[in-house]
């Protein structure tokens, strides 16, 4: 017995030395590749500079797919495809525009189109009224039914001042930080500025999401009958920033609007003050935009490191980002960023020679802006029918999920999405990077973006906390959003990290624990 004894306490310190070896060794090549070999900025440059924008539906979405999928290929990457996910996702273009005041006295209107609106048909000309609230339709009727025609729409009320005193771009403090740590209810008032709540992911895409999307519909509608223009609205994004994203009549049977431009808030609050002392501006006009359908443009880019243990291979580890993108600029930091970590993530996996016991499977997703089209196509096939109770026998395989889609701020940690029995697993996993402050978790909810839907089907789900930056005051669904805001450290840091993390999950005896 004491010989079996010692034999055994032998084969566990051996054990022990053998696990305690493997790990930093595989942290100490993942950080060599990802900190001093990354290629995640040259990534986010292709993204961004070549390959955008990338709105759903579009033939540069489909370009930007393919130059994905072959990245990876040469990456010797063991499986990359497509899946489709919408055939009714039109493309919408713009080959030219350009919006003008040539009375009282010229202004150049600083404008972008919003998308899957008409071409104007040429140069318009025509004067320009004031309608504030759209949504009462009948009382629009009854005011201007018969006075719209050849008229441009100033639509909404002039944004209030904003003398900028305020920092346009921020770090999470320590106190902000520290106070989501404490946080012991997944839904509480958030420091940390995220959408936290206890989303119904149904209702959330059937009357949130839908009833949005379908606001202005019988707006659009009456301005078109009535023989109306053009439409000019603002958002209040200081100092003169663009944010056209707000239509969303992406689908065939969608009624598309009349030519309809985002103009920059300080346009926007001359014109509305002309019109208030019955000065009345002339707006010229002209847009050059297509529209067509494609459903083969339609594509989730799905690739796979395949597992190496024999049992647990077929387990997955997945990671995800979205890869569509608003139409006015590069996307770079919505959500180039996230989509050049996750792709970065493979490509240090592979080139470290880690060799990880369950599949890891990264999907950049597509027609997340209107509303998780890619992901949720994906759970659909994979998973099951939502509003079911019966599940697919994948759903069991999914180890995890981790998103990034929060701008290109560094990664400060991980919102737990109410999963209590993560908590001290990810604490060990992110325990080699405590230096570099990416280690916080919080069990608050965040929403929006696509690791909802797998939270949906009882799969852990989780997005990073990041750094807001100007995600938020300058980048997000703007003109603006460039490469220029992305910063190398953060990009790096936040692909290390996940590849770190999504190696360790990998590794586990048993999948990541899961709700009750």
């Amino acid at each position: 017995m004491k010989v079996i004894s010692k034999i055994l306490i032998l084969s566990l310190l051996i054990s022990y030395t053998a696990i305690s070896q493997t790990l930093p060794q595989a942290i100490s090549k993942i950080n060599t590749e990802g900190f001093q070999k990354s290629e995640v900025m040259s990534l986010i440059t292709d993204l961004s500079d070549v390959y955008a924008p990338r709105l759903t539906g579009t033939n540069q979405y489909f370009t930007a797919a393919e130059w994905a999928k072959k990245t990876m290929e040469n990456w010797d990457v063991d499986k990359v495809y497509f899946e489709n996910y919408c055939d009714d996702c039109m493309g919408w273009e713009v080959n030219s525009f350009n919006v003008e005041m040539t009375e009282p006295a010229y202004m150049k209107i600083q404008a972008y189109p919003y998308a899957w609106t008409e071409s104007s048909n040429g140069v318009q000309i025509g004067d320009l009224v004031s309608i504030e609230n759209h949504t009462d339709l009948e009382a629009i009727k009854k005011q201007w039914s018969g006075k719209l025609k050849g008229k441009t729409i100033l639509m909404g009320s002039a944004p209030e001042q904003n003398m900028l005193f305020d920092a346009l771009s921020k770090r999470f403090t320590d106190d902000q930080i520290e106070e989501a740590k404490k946080s012991i209810v997944p839904v509480p008032s958030s420091p940390l500025g995220s959408s936290a709540g206890d989303m119904d992911l149904i209702e959330d895409l059937e009357v949130i999401f839908e009833s949005f999307m379908r606001k202005d519909d019988a707006f659009f509608a009456f301005l078109k009958a009535e023989g109306a223009l053009s439409i000019l609205g603002t958002t209040p994004f200081f100092p003169g920033i663009i944010h056209p994203s707000g239509t969303y009549n992406f689908k065939k049977s969608h009624v598309k609007s009349i030519p309809y431009f985002a103009i920059s808030p300080e346009n926007f609050g001359k014109l509305k003050r002309l019109i208030t002392r019955e000065i009345n501006p002339k707006i010229k006009f002209h847009l050059d935009s297509e529209l067509y359908l494609k459903p083969e443009n339609n594509v989730n880019i799905i690739a796979e490191i395949t597992g190496s243990d024999p049992k647990l291979k077929d387990e997955v580890v997945m990671i995800g980002a979205h890869f569509d993108s608003w139409h006015s600029a590069s996307g770079a930091t919505d959500n180039g960023a996230g989509s050049a970590v996750m792709m970065e993530v493979m490509r240090i996996i592979k080139s470290s020679g880690l060799k990880p016991k369950r599949t890891i499977r990264m999907v950049l997703w597509g027609g997340e802006e209107q509303g998780y089209l890619g992901s949720m196509a994906y759970a659909e096939k994979h998973y099951g029918k939502v509003k079911e109770t019966t599940r697919k026998k994948e759903v069991e395989k999914i180890s995890a999920y981790i998103n990034m889609d929060n701008g290109a701020g560094q990664m400060r940690g991980i919102y737990l999405q109410g999963n209590e029995a993560v908590r001290p697993i990810f604490e060990d996993m992110l325990a080699p990077y405590t230096y570099l402050d990416v280690n916080n978790l919080t069990i608050q909810n965040t929403n929006f973006t696509d690791h909802d839907v797998f939270d949906y089907y009882k799969i852990p789900g989780f997005q990073i906390i990041q750094d807001p930056l100007n995600y938020s005051t300058v980048t997000h669904h703007t003109n603006l959003d460039a490469l220029e805001y992305v910063p190398e450290r953060d990009m790096k840091i936040n692909a290390t990290v996940i590849a770190a993390l999504v190696y360790q999950i990998s590794e586990r005896d048993s999948r990541l624990p899961r709700e009750e």
